[in-house]
């Protein structure tokens, strides 16, 4: 093959890789892009909806924020539970879950989905900790346990409903001790078990009102706030007391 007809090829070849990128084009979006947490929050469910330019597999990933997690082993000492050993997991998503339009296993390998921490299996959590590997692995266990005990984790992963091959949508649900933050929603396109495209959107979950504005007061002025709990403490007190003698 000459040099004229190698150079051809490979301009065809862009071009229809081009063609195939546009053609499998992906947008998304989230119904709210913050969530406001007020006194008597009891949760929220969010719409992720989007639509792609051609046929292939969905995958929603929303997490977030990453802070470090302490997992710690109860045991019995004459009698009384107390906590025990304990492991430290670095930058652990507080929050996480994940949604498709099938089977995890049918959309990619596994080795793609972990490469992408697609599934709470596949989490990146490091341990700080001198503890045994299979030590480790067993209080990695009742972290994803515990997490999806409080319903930060997903049990299972969620379904998307996918129109005509192009639009879909699918309901991301926060529970009341949801921690606030800064998330982020992912969703994957992939085509014949590969990832064509990727799009994120950031979401924040934050305090509002009366009991934002204590919190915020509580970590700014820390001084101020423990001699006020004080006051307020010794003023209950002392109206407890003028009331049960009074009776």
């Amino acid at each position: 093959m000459t040099a004229f007809w190698r150079n051809a090829l490979a301009a065809a070849l862009c071009v229809c890789s081009a063609g195939f990128a546009i053609a499998q084009g992906l947008v998304a979006d989230l119904s709210d892009r913050e969530i406001a947490i007020t006194t008597g929050f009891t949760g929220a469910e969010l719409l992720l909806y989007g639509a792609t330019e051609g046929y292939g597999d969905i995958v929603v990933k929303v997490a977030g924020p990453r802070r470090d997690e302490v997992v710690r082993r109860k045991q019995q000492v004459a009698g009384i539970w107390i906590n025990g050993a304990s492991v430290t997991f670095r930058d652990a998503p507080a929050y996480y879950r994940v949604a498709a339009s099938r089977d995890l296993e049918e959309i990619a390998p596994p080795a793609v989905l972990k490469r992408h921490r697609i599934g709470a299996e596949t989490l990146d959590l490091p341990a700080a900790s001198t503890r045994p590997q299979g030590e480790v692995a067993e209080f990695r266990k009742a972290l994803l346990r515990n997490k999806r005990r409080l319903g930060l984790y997903g049990d299972s992963v969620s379904e998307i409903s996918v129109t005509g091959g192009r639009l879909f949508r699918t309901s991301i649900s926060f529970p009341s001790i949801v921690p606030t933050g800064r998330y982020l929603a992912t969703v994957y396109l992939f085509h014949d078990g590969k990832l064509v495209q990727s799009d994120e959107t950031p979401l924040t979950v934050r305090k509002d009102g009366l009991g934002a504005e204590i919190f915020r007061f509580a970590h700014e002025r820390a001084s101020w706030y423990g001699a006020i709990a004080i006051l307020i403490a010794l003023v209950a007190g002392w109206l407890a007391g003028v009331i049960f003698r009074g009776t």
